[in-house]
């Protein structure tokens, strides 16, 4: 009776439960009538918008392409038309006789100009000298016969092809696309799709300009809906697919340059460029539109249903939520005073606004809670004092709380883990737990904070001696030497004077950190070693000499003097920072060998990006360097033997004559010149066998013979300049430091000393 007696009075008229469900039900039953009537309304226009969406999609592709193909054709026209063009064009149609060969160059600028561009999506720029029987593009000059059966050979457009076209009577002409390959001597490399396009590159002579674009990117930029498409020519042949499986179909009729037909199953949007006459078409399954239709109906019904049953659910829910809190809210302040008279209409929200004086006295109770939380701001602010960061304006009353007026120790912990790069934040905080209980006995309460993933650091006040100190650091020491994975490294600060500042503490540290030695157990450090004691950096002549042994090939010859100064560090019992010093001192010759032979992967890591030395910080013996040298060094000795081993001949030619001649005014045309061969061709077959360039060869030759020669004071800079084959000496300068990021000058200061 008494449960019945609590669900009457809740659903009583004027409580807050009625009038919230009286209120939801009401925007429910509109919302529902709303999405009904837009059901009703909207299903039977959904068909004729999906029409729509697509005659305007193809409409919008067709204005795309139309745009793109009337701008690429006035930008051509445009650079075809003017007087430098024809009289160059004039020249080079006659170049066997006249030898204008430095007009090339200037046509090569022009042609650049369209070619990278990248909103006109053109590959390539090809100039067809018929008579001639020579073509001009990005690469060079090359017979009529090699580029169109090597450079850019096709099934659809072979040699003969070109000699028969005829454009007399177009202005533009674009062509079928096909798929174009490049043959190098053991290598066939695809160059894609290519949509050819094809003008009169001169008014008076027999020369085509054949523009290579690239119709997957245009597809890409105009038409990519997923959905068949294709291009039709005035004469209805097929210019671009871009599905080869979908049925290519000539529209029947148009009605006013656009329509769409139902065929086989299939939905055809064709509409027709005002400009070229070529028909563009966006094929549609029609069961994919039928599907899309039932899908919105079945989507738009649930939705309907769903909605109607979550909100209604929801509705109840919420309320009933709503109104149980209020409840108890309200019978416990029945229960300290008696009920006033309401002020609002719904009796519980005049409860609630006689009653909210009590919230005063909540606050009391949050200042308190918050009082206990000066302990965590308390260590936000010392680690800013150890990093000098300012405190934040809102926290200055927290200045006075971290002034360190008492004498203190510091202890800073290095934190390593031998098995993986895994930051183990789990055992950190368990070791710095462990820490803060062990020198809570030792003074006041110290003060421990994680400084960076990997350091915790120990404040202690007033905690007598170091000696006390160390004591505490051999019991954790001692507690540690079960946990194999973890290698810590302690430096313990002296009893510095209350004056002393912390971030002093801090850094004073850190050195002693650097004083760790290879060691796979825990180290405490209270005290630097003699400065004698630390190994000194590869010289000049120790560079050279292992220069000289990963040049030869030979593992027994590099590993032996690996070896032989990794021993002379273990005996001089050398700190960790001096081995990883010499990694990556040993890794650096080897980047610098495999560069001086060229080999393509020079980094040794298969990626072209430098040798990773992250790993070092881990090693805690020799042995792990040893084996850690092996592995870098076996696979740049095996490239650099396969490098001495296999010379082409012609790339051995080139180098050696480049050796041979540094100093003379070298360039491609000289050597292809006297290898009977064209230009462009030793340009992409040098590429091919070396992996770099001839101008980026010939230079980085130079500046390497320029660093040499430098290393004789006698010489002066004009003089280096001259020997490596600059005659200007502020091209020699420039060069050098866009190749070695510094000047000849600044070079020759910094290894003048002949240290590492």
């Amino acid at each position: 009776m008494r449960g019945l007696s609590r669900i009457k009075r809740g659903f009583a008229s004027g409580t807050l439960l009625v009038k919230l469900m009286a209120s939801f039900l009401s925007i429910i039953l509109l919302l529902a009538a709303f999405n009904v009537f837009s059901y009703l309304y909207l299903r039977n226009k959904l068909y004729d918008e999906i029409v729509r969406y697509n005659e305007l999609g193809i409409k919008q592709t067709v204005e795309s392409y139309e745009n793109h193909f009337r701008l690429t054709q006035n930008m051509i026209l445009s650079l075809i038309q003017s007087d430098r063009w024809i009289a160059n064009i004039g020249i080079l149609s006659n170049v066997k006789s006249n030898h204008r060969y430095d007009k090339i160059n200037e046509v090569k600028t022009d042609l650049a100009e369209l070619y990278r561009n990248p909103f006109l999506h053109i590959e390539n720029f090809i100039l067809y000298f018929k008579q001639s029987g020579y073509v001009l593009e990005k690469e060079g000059t090359s017979s009529a016969g090699d580029m169109f059966s090597r450079y850019y050979a096709s099934n659809s457009y072979s040699l003969s092809y070109w000699e028969d076209l005829s454009i007399d009577n177009y202005v533009m002409r674009i062509l079928p696309a096909a798929v174009f390959t490049e043959q190098s001597v053991n290598n066939v490399r695809s160059l894609g799709l290519q949509l050819p396009l094809v003008m009169k590159a001169a008014p008076y002579e027999d020369v085509y300009g054949i523009v290579m674009m690239n119709p997957q990117e245009l597809y890409g930029a105009y038409a990519n809906t997923g959905e068949p498409f294709y291009i039709l020519d005035a004469e209805g042949r097929t210019l671009y697919t871009s599905h080869d499986a979908a049925e290519i179909r000539t529209p029947v009729s148009f009605v006013n340059g656009i329509g769409h037909e139902q065929y086989d199953g299939n939905y055809y949007f064709y509409a027709r460029g005002a400009d070229t006459g070529f028909t563009y078409v966006r094929v549609a399954p029609t069961k994919s539109i039928t599907a899309e239709m039932m899908k919105l109906n079945i989507l738009l019904v649930t939705l309907l249903v769903a909605a109607v049953l979550v909100s209604i659910a929801g509705s109840a829910l919420f309320s009933l939520r709503l109104n149980h809190p209020l409840r108890r809210i309200i019978a416990m302040l029945e229960r300290k005073q008696t009920l006033p008279l309401p002020t609002s209409s719904i009796k519980e929200f005049a409860i609630i606004g006689d009653r909210m004086s009590s919230i005063m006295d909540d606050n009391e109770q949050i200042r308190k809670d918050l009082s206990q939380k000066n302990s965590l701001v308390r260590q936000y602010a010392y680690t800013n004092k150890v990093k000098n960061i300012p405190m934040n304006l809102n926290l200055s009353e927290l200045e006075d709380a971290v002034q360190v007026n008492e004498p203190y120790a510091a202890v800073l912990y290095e934190i390593g883990f031998k098995t993986s790069d895994s930051e183990y934040v789990e055992e950190i905080q368990l070791l710095r737990k462990l820490v803060h209980g062990l020198f809570s006995s030792l003074g006041e309460e110290p003060v421990t904070l994680q400084i960076e993933h990997n350091q915790l650091m120990s404040l202690l006040f007033q905690p007598g001696s170091q000696s006390e100190v160390l004591r505490v650091l051999q019991t954790l020491k001692e507690l540690l030497q079960v946990e194999d994975y973890l290698c810590l490294t302690i430096a313990v600060s002296p009893v510095y004077p209350e004056d002393t500042p912390v971030k002093h503490a801090y850094e004073q540290l850190l050195e002693l950190l650097k004083e760790k030695r290879l060691s796979g157990e825990t180290q405490i450090i209270a005290e630097p070693r003699s400065s004698g004691t630390r190994a000194l950096p590869m010289k000049m002549t120790q560079r050279e000499e292992l220069q000289a042994r990963l040049l030869s090939g030979s593992e027994d010859s590099v590993f032996e003097w690996v070896d032989r100064y990794l021993e002379q560090l273990t005996k001089k019992d050398a700190p960790a920072a001096d081995f990883r010093a010499y990694a990556r001192g040993v890794a650096e010759q080897v980047e610098k060998a495999l560069a001086k032979l060229n080999v393509p992967d020079a980094s040794g890591n298969g990626d072209g990006r430098p040798v990773d030395t992250s790993a070092l910080v881990r090693f805690y013996s020799a042995e792990q360097y040893r084996g850690w040298f092996r592995r870098l060094i076996r696979p740049a000795l095996s490239a650099i033997r396969a490098r001495t081993e296999a010379k082409d001949p012609i790339t051995a030619f080139v180098t050696d004559y480049l050796n041979n001649h540094l100093q003379e005014d070298i360039n491609l045309d000289l050597v292809a010149d006297k290898l009977n061969i064209t230009p462009g061709y030793l340009s992409s077959y040098f590429k091919e066998k070396t992996g770099t360039n001839f101008s980026d060869y010939l230079n980085d030759l130079r500046i390497g013979r320029a660093k040499e020669l430098l290393a004789n004071l006698e010489l002066r800079i004009q003089d280096v300049a001259s020997e490596v084959g600059y005659h200007n000496v502020n091209s020699f300068i420039r060069m050098f430091k866009r190749y070695s990021g510094i000047t000849p000058g600044e070079y020759r200061k910094r290894n003048a000393g002949g240290s590492m």
